[in-house]
């Protein structure tokens, strides 16, 4: 005769272990987001108008630009997120946002910024978990385009965008993370000419020579047939501003100038200080010198010899 309290011990335990297994299985196959890295739309000049920006979520290049012009100092950047679910089973990304994100700026500026226009590389923003079995991940990207109003004030500008993806096999949510999105916003570049490049009165002698003016100094120095140069000859001077302790560019139109007068023409070799590159102070202010070498030909025709030089002032 078989004992009928073995079935129900018998029983009970294979009911045991089916709770767990269902239990395992429930955890195995739940889906999860990793930390978000930062969407980053670089470090931008913004006309007074405004403008807008499209970054490319798989590869994070700027994709189109109006009224925008980003320099070199900050790259823009997609924010990459691993997701974590079930092979095979498609999910969608969303957001809990319900209104606009809010980018502040340590300085007190605000701007609003629409989410809609921020997308992954994936069609609808659904994918699909790689693989046959078990648990897979799989990184997506998110970036899109930004608007800055017209205005707005220099600064580092942050937000954040809250997503979780929907498992579309079983209607299961994942954890909810926060994407960081960032922009740096700084002051435009304006130059202004302070005086002209004034060579001063050059007196030409029997053979070819030359006339140096120091662009920092306007100290003159001859060579060759030149018999004299007055010392009231004065560098170009332009007043520049811009992003405090910024470094910038500066860049001449021709490392030369063709100056013409009554006697034909006469070229001067330019030199800027500072050239290359250098840094606006504390204060955004910079001063740029402009002097050169000008040849002078034998037995130089009299007159005035004018020209015009060219100098970009710009982030680089």
């Amino acid at each position: 005769m078989k004992n009928p309290l073995g079935k129900v011990i018998r029983s009970r335990m294979a009911l045991v272990l089916a709770l767990c297994l269902a239990g395992a299985g429930t955890s195995l196959y739940a889906q999860s987001l990793g930390a978000p890295t930062t969407l980053e739309f670089g470090e931008v000049v913004v006309d007074p108008g405004g403008g807008s920006m499209t970054v490319d979520p798989a590869t994070g290049a700027i994709t189109s630009m109006v009224g925008i012009y980003p320099t070199a100092s900050l790259s823009t950047a997609s924010s990459a997120t691993v997701a974590t679910g079930k092979a095979k089973h498609t999910a969608s990304i969303y957001t809990t946002l319900t209104g606009f994100i809010t980018m502040t700026s340590g300085t007190g500026g605000t701007f609003s910024m629409d989410p809609g226009p921020i997308n992954s590389e994936y069609f609808n923003n659904t994918f699909t978990f790689p693989g046959k079995n078990g648990n897979t991940s799989l990184t997506f990207h998110l970036a899109g385009t930004i608007t800055i109003p017209a205005g707005q004030t220099a600064g580092d500008y942050n937000g954040v965008l809250p997503i979780f993806i929907q498992d579309n096999n079983n209607g299961n949510n994942s954890n909810i993370v926060n994407v960081p999105i960032h922009i740096r916003l700084i002051a435009p570049i304006a130059v202004s000419k302070n005086q002209d490049l004034d060579m001063g009165l050059v007196i030409p002698g029997a053979t070819a020579g030359s006339v140096t003016l120091n662009p920092t100094t306007g100290a003159q120095g001859l060579t060759g047939g030149v018999i004299y140069a007055s010392p009231s000859g004065l560098p170009a001077q332009f007043a520049a501003t811009g992003e405090p302790n910024h470094t910038f560019s500066i860049t001449l139109g021709a490392p030369s100038v063709t100056l013409t007068g009554p006697g034909g023409t006469m070229n001067l070799s330019l030199l800027a200080t500072p050239s290359g590159t250098s840094t606006f102070t504390a204060a955004g202010t910079a001063t740029l010198n402009i002097g050169g070498t000008l040849s002078v030909g034998a037995n130089q025709a009299d007159g005035d010899y004018a020209g015009t030089l060219q100098v970009t002032v710009a982030y680089p």
